[in-house]
């Protein structure tokens, strides 16, 4: 039976890249096959197609569960794609996806370990026919381990890496996600970064090579500046762990909320000063940053009783004009109105999208004398 074949129209990236540099996008030319499915393998692929590389997405037959569970987020992980429905069980379907990777550049699978080996497009094979393919399995634990083929999802990851458990109040359970998926962004975002890397060291060598992604290393990973920070404070609870004065949140009289961040000195005194607490600054117990995280529940008190008493829009112009690092705490429907923000949203099919977070310059457009 002939493929199901779905075409997305191109809205962003590559297309934009060159109007902004008058140049080709940097991964033009460049064909990746995305036989991986929900988010992580995908959002992935859809950042590659905004740097201008062909992708083709093959998706099981009926489509990938994605379209059905997170409809919007389907849309923009395939967007900037071919989309193909294989069934890569049959011979047919195996022998139109070998034919399809024949031109490519890169494959990406998000398969249990050994699920590709089984259905005949492991990276043994693929290297062997392929030899400058350039292969890219995203997996839950790993290919070893005692964790191989446990089935997953964003917040057994996070468990499994020590994140999950800073997540939440300080003195309070985890909290089951972070707002976002963090390990399977995180993953997609070291997939995406390992395939840049191999790309270039293709150009070097003349082959490619095999890696995968596990989506808890991933997580692992992003935590890891904590992780130091835990080993280095004596390995303390969670309290004493997650505990910061003066950087947290508060609301304020209007019931709106703002986030304010005042690690250095300095602008611990300038958020003192522009409130009229100078009382705290002479507070032996709050001399140093260490100081107020362990009296947090002091420092933070007293912060929350005081933005208590004014609407945020008086707090924002007043801190912001102190030179304090102060922001409103912004929801999806905030943004949009953002002068600075919105400079990074665009409308797309269905809706807002967001702009890779770079583009490519070179120096003569830059601003200045």
């Amino acid at each position: 039976m002939a493929p199901q074949q779905r075409r997305r129209c191109r809205c962003r990236g590559g297309a934009i890249l060159r109007e902004r540099t008058s140049a080709i996008a940097p991964l033009d030319g460049i064909t990746v096959v995305d036989l991986s499915l929900l988010i992580p393998g995908p959002w992935a692929t859809t950042m590659l197609a905004e740097l201008g590389a062909a992708v083709i997405h093959i998706e099981p037959p009926g489509g990938d569960p994605l379209r059905r569970m997170m409809p919007g987020s389907y849309d923009l992980v395939s967007r900037d794609k071919v989309v193909l429905e294989l069934d890569l069980k049959s011979s047919a379907g195996h022998d139109e996806l070998w034919s399809i990777i024949a031109t490519a550049d890169v494959l990406v699978e998000g398969f249990r370990p050994g699920t590709a080996d089984r259905l005949g497009f492991g990276p043994r094979e693929m290297g062997r026919e392929y030899p400058r393919l350039i292969y890219c399995s995203i997996n839950g634990y790993g290919s070893d381990g005692p964790y191989r083929d446990r089935p997953g999802h964003d917040i057994n990851y996070l468990a499994a890496s020590g994140v999950l458990s800073l997540s939440g109040q300080p003195d309070g359970r985890p909290y089951p996600g972070a707002g976002v998926p963090l390990a399977d962004l995180a993953g997609s975002l070291f997939a995406t970064q390992a395939i840049l890397a191999a790309l270039l060291m293709r150009d070097k060598t003349g082959i490619g090579g095999y890696f995968e992604v596990p989506l808890a290393a991933s997580a692992l990973k992003i935590g890891e500046p904590r992780l130091v920070e835990y080993e280095e404070q004596g390995r303390p609870d969670k309290k004493e762990m997650m505990s910061r004065g003066a950087y947290d949140t508060f609301r304020c009289r209007d019931g709106a909320w703002i986030a304010v961040g005042c690690i250095e000195d300095h602008f611990w005194s300038r958020l003192c000063t522009a409130i009229g607490c100078v009382d705290l600054l002479n507070d032996q117990r709050l001399t140093s940053y260490a100081d107020r995280c362990a009296h947090s529940d002091v420092v933070n008190g007293r912060l929350a009783e005081v933005f208590a008493d004014a609407d945020r829009a008086r707090w924002l112009d007043l801190l912001s004009t102190a030179d304090v690092p102060v922001t409103a705490v912004a929801d999806f429907a905030d943004i949009g109105d953002d002068i600075q923000m919105s400079r990074w949203l665009h409308e797309g099919p269905g809706g807002r999208r967001v702009s890779l977070p770079y583009d490519f310059r070179d120096f003569s457009v830059q601003g200045g004398s």
